[in-house]
């Protein structure tokens, strides 16, 4: 009996093999750390920095220069071991693929995407936030450059999906890319009026543009989204990043309107490396709005330092402190729940 197991065992680790071998990678980061603020001391497994993530994506050369190409990807808590930092929320949804589980077919001119995706708003958005401070740096500052994302979600940037997605990732999506001549235009939809448990949903459609001028990389993006309640609500953004003397600078601009609020906000940063292992960054971000549901989340200010250490090529180790002009609990501080004036975290990461 023990030979068979043991036989079964080997088997199936020789398919597995041959699967991944034909063009098939898995990937993904590991990313944990302890956060103190005043409730207290946490962990923080779900990523403090670069975020805790693993995922399976493979393509196929169609021939005549066409592709297909596939990506399943999932957030972990590594507190726990728990599927979280994902698209799909609540119990009743919850599932291995929880950020992306989508199909690509397409050439170098065009890609056509089908299944859930991360928001192309948000991906342009982070062209001019993500930095050296990463996840505690620019998840509070994309709160606050594009209002919770139209305000018509809940203040932890929920999306219009009847509370089944965050406004970071989309289930049933339809999303076309365009390459034209070094600048990428994207756009997205999502189908259908209800969600896979037939709970009613709202709409999403968002569009963006990224592309690179005279060594400035920039992008500007769009969307609109309405709850299944028929709040609506539009965000538009605008950022880039560029290299000076060995300094990147990067910034990001955002206003938009909903039923009940009227507002925008920015985000400014920098980051600089000290030797070939330790980098520094600082962002900035500064909300106005101030009417409606995000107005109880109290945007205001933030500002972030953080310090980001390489041990090799995937591994580093990371400490970051935000500050904020009030007591706000858009922070990336989940561990906590709570409104809070400060967050500092220590934790490390590593890729594979």
């Amino acid at each position: 009996m023990k030979k068979t197991q043991v036989a079964l065992a080997a088997l199936a680790l020789v398919a597995s093999t041959a699967a991944l071998a034909d063009g098939v990678k898995l990937y993904g980061t590991a990313d944990v750390s302890f956060a103190n603020d005043s409730t207290g001391t946490y962990f923080a497994g779900q990523g403090n920095n670069a975020g805790s993530i693993f995922g399976i994506t493979g393509s196929e050369d169609l021939g005549s220069g066409m592709k297909a190409a596939f990506t399943l990807e999932s957030g972990i808590r590594f507190a726990d071991g728990t599927f979280t930092n994902g698209g799909y929320g609540g119990a009743a949804f919850a599932g291995l693929f929880n950020r992306q589980a989508n199909l690509a077919i397409g050439n170098d001119t065009v890609t056509v995407k089908l299944g859930q995706q991360i928001s192309t708003f948000v991906d342009a958005t982070l062209t001019g936030l993500a930095g050296t401070t990463g996840n505690a740096g620019f998840v509070p500052a994309l709160a606050r450059v594009t209002g919770s994302l139209g305000g018509t979600g809940t203040a932890n940037l929920g999306g219009a999906d009847g509370a089944t997605t965050t406004a970071f990732f989309y289930a049933d999506l339809v999303s076309a890319s365009v390459n034209l001549g070094g600048a990428t235009i994207t756009g997205q939809t999502q189908v259908g009026s209800k969600n896979n448990a037939g709970v009613s949903k709202g709409t999403y459609s968002a569009a963006s543009i990224t592309g690179s001028v005279a060594g400035i990389n920039l992008a500007a993006a769009m969307m609109n989204d309405e709850t299944a309640a028929g709040v609506k609500g539009s965000v538009y953004t605008v950022g880039g990043n560029t290299e000076v003397s060995g300094v990147t600078l990067r910034g990001s601009y955002g206003s938009g309107s909903s039923d009940g609020y009227d507002g925008s906000g920015y985000a400014l940063g920098a980051d600089y490396s000290l030797s070939d292992a330790l980098a520094v960054g600082y962002t900035y971000a500064k909300s106005n709005y101030t009417v409606g549901t995000f107005a109880a989340a109290a945007p205001g200010s933030q500002n972030t330092i953080g310090l980001k250490y390489s041990l090799s090529k995937r591994t580093f180790t990371y400490a970051t402190f935000s500050s904020f002009g009030e007591a706000s609990s858009l922070a990336n501080n989940a561990g906590s729940g709570a409104a809070v004036k400060s967050v500092t975290s220590i934790g490390v990461a590593h890729s594979f």
